[in-house]
C-alpha cells in the first residue's frame, strides 16, 4: 500500500477512491468482482484502507485482507454516507478520484453528496499493475500454459463444413473447462475475413476451401490473462500468402530482439514496421504490442511513439501482422516475460510455417 499512498500524496490528498474493478481486485486480491460491474470499492487513507461491498458480495470478502477491512453498503448506509463517515474519520481534505474510470454522472454524484474536495487522478494504481509480482507471474504462466493445450485440442476441431462460430465456442468451453474463464471472447476467421483483426466469428461461414484460419484467444487463471494468435493453413498455401507469413514471422522476431530491459517501448514497432514495407507490404494498424495482466489490454503499449523504457517482470505481447482486404490476414501473436537478462515466451504453440500446415 506504501507505493499508491505516495502516489496520491504527491497530488497533495489525504486519500484515494478506486473504482475500477480491476485495481480493486489487484489491491485486495480479490479476483471475483466482474470488470463489467460495481461490485466494489477500495478507499485509502493515510492510515487505513476499506473494501466497500455490497450484500451480495459482504459474505464472500467480510473478512478484509490484508491491510484494510470491508464496510457492507446497504439501503440504509449508503455509499455517501459510509465515505462521509470515513472522511471525517481520517480527516481528508482533498481526495483523489480515478478521472478515466467514473462516468460523468457517477462524479457529479459524488461531488455533490461527499464532503470534501475531488482530485481527479491519472492512473496512479495502473502505473503499479505495469510490473508483475511472483505470483502475478505464475498465474499468466499457468494462463499461457492453458492456451497452449487449448490450441492442441482445436486443431483437431478443423474439419470441413465446421463454422467459424462453433470453432469459437469449442474454444470458449475448453478454457473454461481447464481455466477460470476466458480472457476475452476467441476471434476465428476463415479466409478473406482474417483481415478484420478484431473479427465476429459467423455462425454462417463453414470451413469449406477457406485455406486460412486465424485463431486469437487466451485464458484467465486466477484473475490473469493469456493472449495469443495463431495462423494455420489446411494445405499448403499459395506462395504468395506463404512469403505474407514468414514475413510477419520474422517481423516478429525482429521485433522480439529489441524487448530488453531499458530499451524503448518503440523499438520493437519500429524494426518490426520498417521490415515489412521493406517487403513490399503495408504494415499492421495496431501496435507491435501491449501489457497483458488482469485485462487482456493494459499498460504499456508497444507503438512507435512510446517514451517509456522496458523494465524487468512486464508481460507484453509481440503481435505484428499484415492485412489485405478481401484476401486475408496474417497475425502472429506471443505472450513475452521480460527477464533481467532478456525476456521468455511465454506461448510455446507452434509457429513455423511449416507447422501451421494441417494438410487435411
Amino acid at each position: 500500500m506504501s507505493q499508491i499512498r505516495d502516489s496520491y500524496k504527491s497530488l497533495k490528498c489525504q486519500g484515494l477512491f478506486i473504482t475500477n474493478q480491476n485495481n480493486v481486485s489487484y489491491l485486495t486480491g480479490f479476483s471475483g468482482l466482474s470488470p463489467n460491474e460495481r461490485e466494489g470499492f477500495f478507499f485509502i487513507t493515510n492510515n487505513n484502507a476499506f473494501l466497500l461491498t455490497f450484500p451480495t458480495y459482504y459474505g464472500l470478502y467480510r473478512q478484509g485482507g490484508t491491510g484494510f477491512s470491508t464496510l457492507c453498503i446497504t439501503p440504509k448506509k449508503k455509499i455517501s454516507q459510509i465515505l462521509n463517515e470515513l472522511i471525517k474519520k481520517e480527516k481528508i481534505e482533498s481526495l483523489a478520484v480515478e478521472k478515466n474510470n467514473l462516468t460523468l454522472g457517477e462524479y457529479e454524484s459524488l461531488k455533490s453528496k461527499i464532503k470534501t474536495r475531488f482530485y481527479p487522478s491519472d492512473n496512479l494504481v495502473e502505473k503499479l499493475r505495469i510490473i508483475k509480482n511472483k505470483q502475478e507471474i505464475n498465474f499468466i504462466h499457468r494462463a499461457a500454459l492453458i492456451t497452449d493445450q487449448a490450441f492442441s485440442f482445436i486443431k483437431n476441431k478443423l474439419i470441413t463444413n465446421v463454422t467459424e462460430k462453433e470453432i469459437a465456442l469449442e474454444l470458449e468451453f475448453f478454457l473454461k473447462k481447464k481455466a477460470s474463464d476466458i480472457a476475452f471472447n476467441p476471434i476465428v476467421a476463415f479466409g478473406k475475413n482474417s483481415a478484420i483483426p478484431h473479427y465476429l466469428p459467423s455462425d454462417k461461414v463453414k470451413l469449406a476451401n477457406q485455406n486460412l484460419i486465424l485463431l486469437d484467444f487466451g485464458a484467465k487463471f486466477n484473475g490473469y490473462c493469456s493472449d495469443m494468435t495463431r495462423v494455420i493453413f489446411q494445405k499448403t498455401p499459395s506462395n504468395r500468402m506463404g512469403n505474407i507469413y514468414q514475413t510477419v514471422l520474422t517481423a516478429q522476431t525482429s521485433g522480439l530482439e529489441k524487448i530488453n530491459k531499458g530499451y524503448s517501448l518503440a523499438t520493437p514497432d519500429i524494426v518490426a514496421r520498417k521490415y515489412i514495407e521493406n517487403k513490399g507490404f503495408i504494415p499492421y494498424f495496431h501496435s507491435f504490442g501491449h501489457g497483458v495482466g488482469l485485462e487482456v489490454h493494459e499498460s504499456p503499449r508497444l507503438k512507435k511513439d512510446s517514451k517509456e523504457l522496458f523494465s524487468e517482470n512486464m508481460v507484453v505481447t509481440a503481435e505484428p501482422g499484415i492485412y489485405i482486404e478481401g484476401e486475408g490476414g496474417i497475425r502472429i501473436e506471443d505472450l513475452v516475460l521480460l527477464k533481467g537478462n532478456g525476456y521468455e515466451i511465454l506461448s510455446r504453440s507452434p509457429k513455423s510455417l511449416k507447422e501451421s500446415i494441417l494438410n487435411i
